[in-house]
């Protein structure tokens, strides 16, 4: 993790996605082109769940992103994105 912060991305349809996770201010928020389209604060250290709404190719899908506890091995944790309940692969670049 980088010092206060995580950050992981994926692409689905030619569209970005950047989930950014922040300890200094409790919080985590997902972007889809650039634009904040989600986003919470939570009671647990840097763990949970955004559920929304985005569009592609001109129709709604609907999208989950999970930051749950990875282990000793990730200590950053991991990232789950899906996409209409299907699986997107996720970088995690921060």
């Amino acid at each position: 993790m980088g010092i206060l912060g995580t950050q992981w991305e994926a692409e689905y349809e030619g569209h970005k996605l950047v989930v950014s996770r922040n300890e200094l201010t409790r919080g985590f928020k997902l972007e889809w082109d650039g634009t904040d389209i989600a986003h919470r604060r939570w009671s647990l250290v840097g763990l949970g769940e955004l559920h929304t709404s985005a569009e592609a190719k001109g129709k709604p899908v609907d999208v989950k992103v999970v930051i749950y506890w990875g282990g000793a091995s990730e200590m950053d944790g991991k990232c789950l994105i899906t996409i209409d309940g299907k699986e997107l692969d996720v970088k995690h670049v921060k």
